[in-house]
């Protein structure tokens, strides 16, 4: 098995400074790639490029598995895989252009746009909306939503898992003022859990999964709830990652451009059709443990393509970032977005109005 290559926080920071002063890629193109009828690459030089993501399953779980399975090779692609400790990191080497393609959500696609990187959204990949968690205490005691009203709740500023929160306060009439909010990081946020410093909190997996292995009780995810007076399916949130391009690449290398999405939608249906397997591989890359990387995986819908739901949400999330002071402007989803490479390359995926 192949091992990743893994930048910490402390180094990727100091290679910034570098990064910053770049007026484009330094990674070679040397080919363009493509498939014939039968789907095998054409391509005689591979196309190398550097992609960066996540130590998350949903992140960049596709990208290990194309990896893996060899889908980047067979379409001619030479990938450096870099796995970063930090979403803050993530955005910021993004935004200096070091990298040809990156797997980000689109709550971190809009923001970026909203701060003057010109990003080229690709295509959906992963639904993670059900690995958006709200988590309550051990005894926490409810009969309703609005028992919720007056407690502490755990959060980290400017993530979009609070998109979720105020979705249900506006479905089931909490008062979201009425929160005494604590702003955390995730694990922390699991420790004042346990501790009793916080009532509940706001956050994503793994730390939903964690906290129920002292007694936290799941109350409600971007796609379902367990709230007593509303349980069931939801549309709280739909929290979708993609994967970007940067803007002058794919305008310059289209072709590699198609033959990165023919390699992750060949890894989506290995995904799919082989979860066990799959979960094994990520979890040996990400030092994650196999049966932790399944539940969050199982959470997950694996789905490559533009449609309704993923149009609606990076509306949705635009209009609230906004209206929050996340964002300074209303970002458009056709500012971002390119549908025809993705369309180029199966027609079937691209159905929105």
């Amino acid at each position: 098995m192949k091992k990743l290559k893994v930048l910490s926080v402390v180094t990727s920071v100091f290679m910034m400074a570098a990064m910053l002063t770049a007026c484009g890629s330094s990674s070679q193109t040397t080919g363009a790639s493509g498939t014939d009828s039968s789907g095998e690459s054409t391509a005689s030089d591979s196309i190398k490029v550097t992609v960066l993501g996540e130590f998350d399953p949903q992140i960049l779980g596709q990208q290990i598995i194309a990896m893996e399975k060899g889908f980047f090779a067979e379409e001619g692609l030479e990938v450096d895989l870099q796995l970063l400790t930090d979403p803050s990191v993530s955005t910021t080497m993004v935004a200096s252009g070091e990298a040809q393609f990156y797997s980000i959500s689109n709550y971190q696609a809009i923001n970026l746009v909203d701060k003057g990187s010109e990003v080229c959204l690709l295509a959906p990949v992963v639904n993670a909306g059900n690995t958006q968690v709200i988590v309550g205490a051990p005894g926490l005691e409810i009969t309703t939503a609005k028992d919720l009203e007056g407690k502490k709740m755990g959060y980290t500023d400017g993530a979009g898992v609070i998109v979720a929160v105020k979705n249900m306060c506006d479905d089931l009439g909490v008062d979201f003022d009425s929160f005494e909010l604590v702003n955390l990081q995730a694990a922390d946020m699991l420790a004042a859990l346990e501790a009793g410093s916080i009532d509940f909190f706001a956050a994503w997996e793994p730390w939903g999964i964690k906290a129920e292995e002292f007694g936290g009780q799941v109350l409600f995810t971007g796609t379902k709830s367990y709230l007593p007076d509303n349980t069931g399916d939801v549309n709280y949130l739909d929290f979708i990652v993609c994967i970007d391009a940067s803007a002058d690449f794919a305008e310059e290398n289209p072709e590699a451009c198609k033959a990165y999405l023919r390699a992750m939608i060949k890894a989506t249906d290995y995904i799919n059709a082989n979860p066990d397997e799959c979960a094994e591989i990520i979890a040996a890359q990400i030092n994650l443990d196999t049966e932790t990387c399944k539940a969050i995986m199982e959470k997950n819908v694996y789905s490559v393509g533009f449609d309704q739901t993923f149009k609606d949400s990076c509306d949705t999330l635009s209009e609230y970032m906004l209206s929050s002071g996340l964002n300074t402007s209303l970002v458009e989803f056709d500012s971002f977005t390119n549908t025809e490479l993705l369309a180029e390359v199966d027609s079937s995926l691209v159905s929105y109005e």
